[in-house]
C-alpha cells in the first residue's frame, strides 16, 4: 500500500479563496464599487426676522452636496418630518428662490443646472430638469419666504428644537442627505427708560432791545415775573419783552403759549383794550396805533403780542413776520396764543426759535385814554412737551 500523501493547494487557489472571504465580509458593494450616500456638508437653516413661537419667518437653508445631482433627481426639504409643527399654508413658488447652487425655473429650458419646485403641506421638493446636472461639492443657498414681502412660514406654536431634513425622494432621489435643527424660542425683550427732561424759564429783557425786527426798541427792563410798562405817553408806543428758554428731550419737541386773564384794566374800570381798537385781532398784523375816536373808549388805547419765533406749529411759517414785527390782540380773556415751538429735542443754547425766543408786548394810547395808575393784567405762559 502506498502511503497517504497531502497535496498543498496552489497559490492561485489560496489567493482566490482569501479574496472571496474579504469581499463577503465587506459586502458586495466593495467588489463592484457602487456609490454610497454621503452626508450633506455645512447644512444650516437661518430664520428671519424672528424665531418666536407662532410667528411668521423666512428660512435661508444652506448645504453642500458632495455627490452633486443628475437629471430627474429629486431632493426634498422636510420641516420637522415627524410632526406637523410648521405651517406652509399659502406658500407659493414665487416665495422661493435659489441665490446659489442652481437656477430655479417655472419650466425647463435646457439651461444647465435648472430645477423645478413643488410645495407640499410640510415639504418642498426640487427636481433637476431632464438633461441637466449639478456638479459635486456644490453649495446651495435656498430662500423660503422673504422678509420684504410675500408669504412666510409660520413657526411652530410651541418653543423647542425642530428638525429640518434634506433627502432624496421618488424614483430618482439624489444620494446625499442630512439634518439640521432650528430652535423656536421666545424673543428677548430689551427694555430701557429715559427720564423726561423739560426745563422752561422766563427771563428778563433789558432796555434798548429789538424784538422780531420791530423798529421800536424795548423801553425798560422786565423781570421773570413783571412787565412794567411804566407811565405811558400818548401816541408813542411802548415795547416790553421777556426771553423764554426751553430744554427738553421730548421726541416731538414742545409748544409754549401765552394768555392774559383780562385786558389791561384799572381799579376804576378803565381799560386799555385788545389790538386793534378792542377787535382782539386774531391774525398777525403790522402794528398800528389806536384811532382815538371821541366817545368810543375802545379806540383810546390797545396792546398786542409778538414773538421772535417766526415758525410755530399752529400756523404757516412767518406767523409773527419775517423782517418785520406782526402783532395779535386775541391773547386776552384766557385765550392762549402760541409764541414758541420746536418739533424736536432741544437745548436752551440751540438758538432763536429753537431753544429760545423773545416775546414782546406793545401798548399805545392816545390823549383820550382814561387816567389811572393801576392798569393790570396777569400773563400766563403754558409750556408743554410733545412726546
Amino acid at each position: 500500500m502506498k502511503p497517504l500523501s497531502l497535496r498543498t493547494p496552489s497559490t492561485a487557489l489560496v489567493s482566490l479563496l482569501v479574496l472571496s472571504l474579504v469581499c463577503w465580509s465587506l459586502g458586495l458593494s466593495f467588489w463592484f464599487g457602487t456609490a454610497e450616500a454621503a452626508g450633506l456638508g455645512s447644512i444650516s437653516d437661518t430664520l428671519a426676522p424672528t424665531s418666536a413661537p407662532g410667528l411668521d419667518a423666512a428660512h435661508r437653508i444652506k448645504f453642500t452636496t458632495p455627490n452633486g445631482l443628475v437629471e430627474d433627481e429629486v431632493m426634498r426639504i422636510s420641516f420637522d418630518p415627524s410632526t406637523t409643527a410648521f405651517d406652509l399654508t399659502g406658500l407659493a413658488g414665487a416665495d422661493i428662490s435659489i441665490p446659489q447652487g442652481a437656477e430655479l425655473v417655472a419650466g425647463c429650458t435646457g439651461t444647465p443646472s435648472e430645477v423645478l419646485v413643488s410645495i407640499n403641506p410640510e415639504t418642498i421638493d426640487f427636481t433637476v430638469c431632464t438633461s441637466d446636472s449639478i456638479a459635486s461639492s456644490t453649495t446651495f443657498v435656498i430662500d423660503v419666504g422673504t422678509t420684504t414681502g410675500g408669504n412666510l412660514i409660520n413657526n411652530p406654536a410651541t418653543a423647542g428644537s425642530y428638525v429640518i431634513n434634506i433627502e432624496g425622494v421618488g424614483a430618482t432621489p439624489f444620494v446625499d442627505e442630512g439634518d439640521t435643527r432650528v430652535v423656536i424660542i421666545d424673543d428677548v425683550t430689551a427694555t430701557a427708560a429715559v427720564d423726561t427732561v423739560f426745563n422752561f424759564s422766563i427771563n428778563a429783557v433789558g432796555p434798548g432791545v429789538s424784538v422780531n425786527d420791530d423798529v421800536k426798541l424795548t423801553a425798560a427792563s422786565s423781570t421773570a415775573t413783571t412787565v412794567p410798562f411804566g407811565i405811558l405817553v400818548p401816541d408813542d408806543a411802548t415795547l416790553m419783552a421777556q426771553r423764554l428758554l426751553v430744554e427738553t428731550n421730548a421726541l416731538n419737541g414742545f409748544s409754549v403759549t401765552v394768555q392774559a386773564d383780562t385786558t389791561l384794566i384799572a381799579g376804576n374800570g378803565a381799560t386799555i383794550d385788545e389790538f386793534i381798537d378792542n377787535a382782539a385781532t386774531a391774525s398777525t398784523t403790522l402794528w398800528q396805533g389806536p384811532t382815538s375816536i371821541m366817545g368810543s373808549p375802545d379806540t383810546y388805547g390797545h396792546w398786542g403780542v409778538t414773538s421772535d419765533d417766526n415758525v410755530v406749529s399752529s400756523t404757516t411759517p412767518n406767523k409773527w413776520g419775517a423782517g418785520y414785527a406782526s402783532y395779535q390782540g386775541n391773547f386776552t380773556g384766557n385765550n392762549p396764543v402760541e409764541v414758541f415751538y420746536h418739533n424736536a429735542a432741544v437745548t436752551s443754547t440751540a438758538g432763536m426759535g429753537v431753544g429760545s425766543t423773545t416775546v414782546a408786548y406793545k401798548v399805545e394810547i392816545t390823549e383820550l385814554q382814561e387816567a389811572a395808575k393801576d392798569y393790570t393784567a396777569t400773563l400766563t405762559y403754558i409750556a408743554t412737551p410733545v412726546f
